[in-house]
């Protein structure tokens, strides 16, 4: 049963509300502890996202536009092992922000893309619906679009991009891209960025049962 009380937010002077379930308590104040956590976790989680997209899965042009499903799949279970953890209002969009700002080398945009998506995922798991299953699920499906931010160069300068690609790659790699690229290309990485998100959560809360029945979370 869930029991609605009261704490005094010192550093603010007003009382706020807050619910705790049977194990998650969803408190406003992010403590130190709390963000040391999400540094960890946000470190794992950007070094395993940039390995994937900047070493492994470019050797293949198809794999590197699979990136969005691809990293989905493999991170879902860092990111709901991330939300058991660090329970916290304003987590989920730290984390949002620090792939944004790691996929914004060339251009700004993916770090804006990355704070509305942070918002709405947050919004998304806002309250009680923290200790849903399927909330959290839905969440990462809208936090992998921050995977999409390696590919907003193709959309905003496909010309440089390619150019770069041929540098490093060779002429008959960027031609490949080139090729699988067409100007609508954005509504697949969407699709796939969803898709992966769906299948990591899944996934994720598969592997982490016991640490969901032990945090209180429901289906």
């Amino acid at each position: 049963l869930h029991t609605a009380y009261y704490i005094k937010m010192k550093w603010l002077g007003i009382s706020c509300h807050f619910q705790e379930s049977e194990g998650v308590v969803m408190k406003i104040k992010l403590t130190t502890k709390d963000l040391i956590s999400a540094g960890a976790f946000g470190a794992i989680y950007l070094v395993l996202l940039t390995v994937l997209s900047s070493m492994i899965l470019p050797i293949v042009p198809i794999l590197y536009l699979a990136t969005p499903l691809i990293a989905g799949i493999i991170l879902g279970s860092v990111y709901m092992l991330y939300s058991l953890k660090v329970p916290r209002t304003g987590s989920i969009f730290i984390l949002a922000v620090l792939v944004g700002l790691i996929t914004s080398m060339a251009t700004f945009y993916p770090l804006i893309a990355a704070i509305v998506w942070g918002v709405i995922a947050e919004l998304i798991v806002a309250g009680k619906r923290r200790n849903s299953a399927k909330a959290l699920i839905a969440s990462y499906c809208v936090i992998n679009l921050t995977s999409m931010g390696p590919f907003f160069a193709i959309l905003i300068a496909k010309d440089a991009f390619l150019s770069i690609c041929t540098t490093y790659y060779g002429a008959e790699y960027a031609a490949t891209l080139d090729s699988l690229t067409p100007n609508w290309i954005i509504v697949v990485f969407i699709a796939l960025a969803l898709l992966g998100g769906l299948l990591g959560g899944l996934f994720g809360k598969r592997i982490l049962t016991k640490h969901f029945v032990k945090a209180g979370i429901v289906a």
